[in-house]
């Protein structure tokens, strides 16, 4: 057992790995390495273990060096699952070992691991404050309709009565960062830039769906949708406030839930929210499975774990202020601090 660097000749088996592991998700593909290395340009750390000439288990990890929180090592930033998968304790030790070397070796206060299962290593905190919530797909798309709660599918009716039309294409990704940038300003968050957004269709121009919700022509919100085998991702989604009475965003869900549904996907992942948040609250309509998720922590120099959510006090005098900004200006200075926020 040994402990590689991803090399370009290694990529077929690291991706032929992350394909046949049950947790293994799309995060953990190797193009991902590129999508967040060039859109960010933070240092990729891919390591796998390997033993002969077959890889047993992969970490893709990067190190983001910041003014403001200092330097951290994550996997993965920006989203919402990563971490260690591997095919039994040996490699996950390797792989544990080899992650918190790096951090040392780097100068990373901690080593962030966003588990979506617990890693069974004792002695590392973990935090469950975020869970993800995922819809069951049994039975189609009719069955999960009559699954939604009876205020999701009045207001899926509610969009169609309103003439809301949903397209998809990749042609839409400009109409997704201009509402998308307009709602992360509203909420008083950075938002990433649209080269990030852009490296991920260019990285899996098959696997990424781009929908648009229109009313008479005026766009009403958008969203971005990863295939991904059995799961659908629901990531990055908005929709402009004074529009929300046309029922964009359940138009849009309905959308990409029958997509899903024709696709053969068994489930839809509907991203990571802090449990007991508005935001979880309305997840909760869609008839989901509330799964926690275990960020797993290494603490190298760090005395406990890490609080950077927006819900850290801390931020509050900050996304006052950003809340404030012109769009124009969010899309000019959100991307270069937005790739400090992990």
């Amino acid at each position: 057992m040994r402990v590689e660097a991803l090399s370009s000749a290694l990529v077929p088996a690291w991706d032929e790995f992350v394909r046949g592991h049950k947790a293994a998700d799309h995060f953990h593909r190797a193009a991902w390495r590129e999508v967040i290395a060039r859109s960010t340009g933070h240092e990729p750390h891919y390591l796998a273990a390997v033993e002969g000439d077959r890889v047993r288990g992969v970490l893709p990890l990067f190190v983001l060096r910041t003014k403001i929180f200092g330097t951290l090592a994550v996997s993965l930033p920006f989203l919402n699952i990563g971490g260690i998968v591997a095919d039994g304790p040996e490699a996950r030790d390797a792989l544990a070992a080899a992650g918190l070397e790096l951090g040392r070796r780097t100068g990373c206060r901690y080593v962030e691991l966003r588990q979506r299962d617990a890693l069974a290593i004792e002695d590392l905190p973990v935090s469950s404050r975020k869970v993800t919530s995922v819809i069951d797909l049994a039975g189609g798309a009719d069955a999960v309709f009559a699954r939604l709660h009876q205020n999701v599918r009045n207001k899926i009716r509610k969009a169609e009565k309103n003439d809301v039309v949903v397209t998809r294409g990749a042609e839409g990704l400009g109409d997704f960062y201009r509402v998308y940038s307009h709602n992360l300003r509203d909420l008083g968050t950075p938002v990433m830039s649209r080269r990030f957004f852009g490296e991920i269709l260019r990285a899996f121009e098959d696997d990424v769906h781009v929908y648009t919700a229109r009313r008479h022509g005026t766009l009403l919100g958008a969203k971005i949708v990863i295939h991904a085998s059995s799961t659908a991702y629901f990531i990055w989604a908005a929709a402009y406030r004074n529009a929300l009475e046309y029922a964009p965003v359940q138009a849009l869900n309905w959308a990409a839930i029958r997509d899903a549904c024709d696709a053969g996907c068994a489930e839809i992942d509907l991203g990571r929210s802090t449990d007991g948040s508005s935001h979880q609250n309305f997840k909760k309509y869609w008839g989901v499975e509330i799964r926690p998720l275990h960020w797993t922590y290494q603490l190298v120099t760090a005395t406990h774990m890490p609080g950077l959510n927006p819900d850290n006090p801390k931020f509050a005098l900050a996304v006052k202020i950003w809340k404030l900004m012109p769009v124009a200006l969010t899309r000019i200075f959100g991307p270069p601090l937005a790739r400090l926020l992990p």
